[in-house]
């Protein structure tokens, strides 16, 4: 009996110890399988954060390759720069190339286009077999259509020598826009900046219904915060009286409205920036609307009558200037190019013609007289976007992480060096998602 009782807890001993030896064994099992997790985890971040930082170094390379190119084609003070409409691309949604900056010199040569990937003609097109990237999206301008163009530009790969296999492969991709922003109504410029005393560029604000306009109605109502607003995009912060802008206003608004354009003007003592100089060589209907209505609102010089502009894409006073810029050829404008002076553009037949047509009575010479002094025939603020991708290294075709930057650029009177003309400078900078393209 007691031999019984002993066997039968030795027995109950041992099945305790097995069931404790396998519960270590599982949770021994489970430590291993989590460890092994977290270091796989692990690694994926790592590789997601080495693919990131390539990404954003490609974009930064895009980047500096737009500056460059900035500063050796646009450096100069002999240099002309206007939006690829000037050459015929017309508004509409498959229009990719319209807003391209370009830039031709003072006697009419091309210079080039300010993208990557572009052919090297004064046609704004990709080069054929390069890939495209859009760094102007739905996130800026809203779905693709007339005035609210995507923009596309070319994929220059980067090629590097892979350490193990000693071959080439291409390692990621980068691109690049300059954008023009002298070609737009100006949303805000300092009194203490302006270039003609007291003339404030003003939106166009015809139809009411329009985007500028309810942009402009948020700009007056609320004047007294915009000193402390640094981005276009900001701007979308400012309510309406009564509502908030809705973020197509901003959309609609991106390729004709910027926040400040700033150019550098001729004085005694040399060179200075003044806000709100406005570049004519665009086909911008929205903003040629907004250049006319600010002269209708001028002080200096007032018109003998103001300038009756009309709504109709086709026959308005803004649509006869910006639907015939293109094909106008005489002195100091080649068809399918820029003007090369102001002096050109306000002895145009297109400018004399338009505001005949116009029944208004006001003749160019009154009109320039009005805003002539905020007209200039290139620009001196940009806004740069660049896009960098990185590629898996096995396959090519699979893309591991993307980036995207931009930054808004000032010409000031200080000289760069290498003979280059005048320096440009950074005056914001920020990194974008894939949801501000």
């Amino acid at each position: 009996m007691k031999r019984a009782a002993a066997y039968h807890l030795q027995s109950a001993t041992r099945g305790f110890a097995l069931v404790i030896t396998l519960a270590l064994l599982a949770l021994l099992m489970l430590a291993v399988l989590a460890l092994g997790t977290l270091a796989r985890v692990s690694s994926r971040i790592a590789a997601t954060s080495k693919f990131q930082t390539q990404a954003r170094q490609h974009a930064l390379l895009g980047l500096e390759t737009a500056l460059g190119a900035l500063q050796q084609y646009a450096g100069g003070d002999d240099r002309i720069t206007a939006m690829a409409g000037v050459t015929g691309v017309s508004a509409g949604a498959s229009s990719a190339t319209r807003h391209w900056c370009g830039v031709w010199t003072t006697t009419g040569g091309f210079v080039g286009w300010l993208v990557s990937g572009a052919e090297p003609g004064s046609s704004a097109a990709i080069q054929s077999g390069l890939a495209r990237l859009a760094l102007v999206s739905t996130g800026s301008v809203g779905a693709p259509a007339a005035n609210s163009e995507h923009v596309d530009v070319g994929k220059w790969p980067i090629e590097v020598i892979d350490p193990l296999s000693g071959r080439r492969r291409v390692d990621g991709n980068f691109a690049y826009w300059v954008g023009d922003e002298g070609v737009k109504i100006s949303a805000y410029a300092p009194d203490a900046e302006l270039a003609l005393a007291g003339v404030h560029p003003v939106l166009g604000s015809n139809p009411a219904t329009s985007a500028t306009a309810k942009l402009g109605l948020a700009l007056a109502t609320y004047g007294a915060k915009l000193p402390r607003v640094v981005t276009y995009e900001q701007l979308g912060l400012l309510p309406t009286p009564g509502a908030p802008l809705v973020a197509s206003v901003l959309q609609d608004s991106f390729h004709h409205t910027t926040l400040t354009s700033r150019g550098l003007v001729s004085t005694g003592g040399g060179p200075v920036l003044r806000a709100g100089i406005f570049n004519p060589n665009t086909t911008s209907q929205i903003a040629w609307r907004g250049l006319l209505e600010t002269y209708n609102s001028t002080a200096a010089g007032p018109p003998i009558a103001a300038i009756a502009l009309g709504t109709s894409p086709v026959t308005s006073l803004p649509a006869r200037i910006a639907n015939n810029l293109a094909l106008a050829g005489e002195a100091g404008k080649l068809p399918n190019g820029p003007f090369l002076t102001v002096a050109a553009f306000a002895g145009s037949g297109l400018l004399s013609t338009a505001l005949a047509a116009s029944g208004s009575g006001v003749t160019p010479e009154e009109l320039i007289t009005g805003i002539g002094p905020l007209l200039a025939v290139r620009s001196d603020t940009f806004r740069v976007r660049a896009g960098g991708e990185v590629l898996d290294p096995v396959d090519e075709a699979t893309v591991r992480a993307v980036a995207y930057v931009e930054a808004i650029v000032q010409r000031v009177p200080a000289a760069a060096p290498n003979a280059l003309g005048r320096r440009f400078r950074i005056i914001h900078f920020r990194w974008l998602g894939l949801d501000d393209l």
